[in-house]
């Protein structure tokens, strides 16, 4: 009845707030009755959409207002897989277990293996080789009987698993955002977005909110080439078509190039700022500028990539002032009851708060391993087909013609004036 699905989703109060797009909630199933005994059963199937909302039932969209991938082809329909009844996961980290702990490691393992837990509780059972490859010791018989490979987490050991990757399988490199490019020619599935596309994604934020009055502001540091995310800011700033203006200047003259500033702002609307450097001290001093803008009244927004809030030198203060507006690969809310049941479970199993690196080991285990169990050995194909959120990282993959797969999800994080984080 409408009154049971009103009980089971009491923290969404249903009943005065209505279904709003995008929200998950849990409907009961009828227990059924055995022949044989005639108790009662419980009749509800595995439900992954508890850990990945945004995950469908084959070619179905079941939640109001998902992004389900791209349009899943007719080939690769129902009836053209089969789903496993267990997952054979092969996990490659450098534990440094010879004295020197690598603690990222050790973190991001704890996440994969509660994970783990969680997946079996909801019937997808999950079996984990797991292997210290400190010292770059990898082999082709730790990926062979493997439906899922996690690991290594640098640039130099992804290569060499790659390079002794049996056919076939696909390595899933969790933490470098360097190994993108390898791609383009390696069986590499890159799980974190790389900084250039959250830098692409912030450009189309920004001309997404631009409003009648508003001007749009390029800040660079003179005399410097484009290359890395400077470029593919410029890059996608160019191909979007929006009207914007440039300030270039170096970092001896940061204090005085406010009346730039100035006669660049809008007079009537908002200005909105895109910083198009890598540089510490130059994205410092422009964040100070753009900072004395919004202290003369000016109406101003920063956007930028994550590595923007991850310079210890700006304040974050000055990045609430400017109203900044981040494109992340992570960003945890930690009013979300999943995030706060992780966080409840993981203190319990390890004595311990989780960091990023744990939450990023949940997530990366959780979507992969049910992408498998659902498409079977075929669910590299599947990939474009089926976004996953996590409690920390999403995951979004195209279709397009590369050897592996690269992440482009992306989380848009806001720094209000009255000092909240919140997601977009």
């Amino acid at each position: 009845t409408l009154q049971d699905i009103y009980d089971a989703n009491r923290n969404l109060n249903l009943e005065q707030d209505g279904l709003k797009t995008g929200q998950v909630i849990l409907i009961p199933t009828e227990p059924t009755v055995t022949a044989a005994s005639g108790t009662a059963e419980s009749a509800a199937p595995v439900n992954d959409r508890a850990l990945f909302p945004n995950m469908r039932e084959g070619a179905a969209v079941a939640q109001a207002g998902t992004e389900g991938g791209e349009t899943l082809p007719a080939e690769l329909q129902a009836g053209f897989y089969e789903p496993l009844e267990s997952v054979n996961v092969a996990v490659l980290l450098p534990f440094g277990t010879s004295g020197n702990t690598d603690t990222k490691s050790v973190d991001f393992y704890s996440g994969l293996l509660l994970a783990a837990r969680d997946l079996g509780n909801r019937g997808v059972t999950v079996n984990i080789e797991t292997y210290d490859i400190s010292g770059g010791k990898i082999s082709r018989s730790m990926m062979a009987d493997a439906d899922i490979i996690i690991g290594p987490i640098s640039e130099k050991d992804v290569h060499t698993a790659a390079s002794h990757c049996p056919y076939g399988k696909y390595i899933i490199s969790p933490l470098e955002p360097k190994t993108a490019a390898m791609a383009d020619s390696l069986r590499v599935i890159q799980a974190p977005t790389p900084t250039a596309a959250q830098a692409a994604d912030a450009v189309r934020w920004a001309v997404s909110e631009m409003n009648p009055g508003d001007s749009l502001v390029l800040v660079r540091e003179n005399g410097k080439s484009l290359s890395g995310v400077p470029s593919a800011m410029v890059s996608a700033l160019r191909a979007s078509g929006a009207r914007y203006s440039t300030i270039s200047y170096d970092l001896l003259s940061g204090l005085h190039v406010q009346p730039t500033f100035v006669k660049k702002s809008s007079a009537r609307g908002t200005t909105r700022y895109l910083i198009a450097s890598e540089d510490e001290s130059f994205v410092n001093d422009a964040v100070r500028n753009i900072n004395l803008m919004a202290y003369k009244k000016q109406s101003v927004v920063l956007y930028g990539p994550s590595r923007v809030r991850s310079f210890g030198t700006i304040e974050t203060e000055n990045l609430h002032n400017v109203c900044s507006h981040v494109s992340s690969t992570y960003q945890t809310d930690y009013s979300n009851p999943d995030v706060q049941a992780f966080v409840m479970a993981y203190r319990a199993l390890f004595q311990a708060e989780p960091n990023s690196f744990a939450f990023h080991g949940y997530d990366c285990l959780t979507y992969f391993a049910l992408m498998c169990a659902r498409y079977g050995h075929d669910w590299f194909d599947y990939l474009p087909y089926e976004n996953g959120r996590g409690l920390q990282t999403d995951f979004r993959f195209d279709g397009s013609l590369r050897t592996g797969r690269v992440n482009s999800a992306v989380r848009r994080v806001v720094y209000t004036p009255d000092y909240r984080i919140t997601l977009q």
